[in-house]
């Protein structure tokens, strides 16, 4: 069975095209509009996110998931932690229990709160319009994130130093997207792809090697084993050492991953001999069932042990 190659990254070709325009979805790349323009489509797609992230905080509402890597080290905490406070619990102090909201989504929710109320606070002020009322603390931070968006044009051309106060309404409005967008698992770099590499096996520690990358605006699967060498035909290009498979060869990369997998099965060496009921003799050797009646019935050892060429002790 033969696989195709996978695409040269070097040649440019219609369905690269597209799979870089769908790679970047409803998020445009941003990095080299101007501030104002940058602030304004940031503030305008956090409005848009804050209201899938509020519906988070019911925990009956099943929340989108990014696979997170832990290393050895870091799982042994976790655990060490975990075995502490368990240790920990008594009648008055029952532990974990179940919230009625996600504390974790209204500690986002929160913070875009407050930044988009004092984004919008600082903008009315610098635009010459009248601010909008304090918010609760539960509040809606859609309206300060609308009124921000609306008076970012106005406050950087009414004043001297508007290239200031646009890069900080830019800067504010990333760091609030970037708030809703991990909140909502949409950030694509560091997801960990469930999927053992058929060339090392996943490294040293036998693990998932896989990690999705950005690289050049478009996501890249990248094996980070530190070991992994495959053949020069099986890889698009490298990256910092380690073999990267670009977003138009995934497709080609499942098919050759189910190949390999298929091949293994097949041309796997069959068991030296078969163990019955995990029963077994000296040195390893296979006991059948007749022998191990026998041994439990009081016959000698000597009279069911079987030939020597046979087996791991020969």
């Amino acid at each position: 069975m033969t696989t195709p190659r996978p695409s040269n990254p070097s040649g440019g070709t219609g369905s690269d095209q597209t799979a870089r325009s769908v790679a970047r979805g409803a998020r445009e790349d941003r990095r080299h509009l101007p501030a104002v323009d940058r602030a304004v489509a940031d503030l305008a797609e956090a409005a848009d996110l804050v209201t899938f992230v509020a519906l988070l905080r019911d925990p009956t509402v099943r929340r989108p998931w990014r696979e997170t890597h832990l290393d050895a080290f870091a799982r042994a905490v976790a655990d060490d932690e975990a075995r502490a406070e368990l240790a920990d619990r008594t009648d008055e102090a029952p532990g974990e229990h179940k919230d009625a909201a996600r504390p974790d989504v209204l500690d986002v929710l929160s913070g875009v709160l407050w930044r988009a109320e004092d984004l919008a606070w600082h903008l009315a002020h610098a635009a010459r319009t009248d601010p909008l009322p304090p918010a609760p603390a539960d509040g809606d931070p859609r309206p300060y994130l609308r009124r921000a968006a609306e008076c970012v044009p106005a406050a950087v051309l009414g004043w001297s130093n508007g290239a200031e106060i646009a890069h900080y309404a830019a800067d504010t409005a990333a760091v609030i997207l970037a708030d809703l967008a991990a909140a909502l698992a949409l950030n694509v770099d560091g997801h960990t792809v469930k999927a053992v590499c058929p060339w090392c096996r996943g490294g040293l520690a036998g693990g998932y090697s896989w990690r999705v990358r950005v690289l050049v605006d478009e996501p890249a699967i990248v094996c980070e084993s530190g070991v992994c060498q495959p053949p020069s035909r099986d890889v698009t290009t490298w990256w910092k050492g380690c073999p990267v498979w670009r977003f138009p060869d995934w497709p080609w990369l499942a098919r050759r991953i189910a190949h390999l997998d298929e091949r293994r099965t097949t041309t796997a060496a069959a068991p030296p001999y078969k163990r019955d009921r995990s029963t077994t003799g000296r040195a390893g050797t296979p006991t059948p069932d007749q022998a191990a009646a026998e041994l439990l019935a009081g016959r000698l050892d000597q009279d069911v042990t079987p030939d020597p060429t046979e087996g791991t002790a020969a």
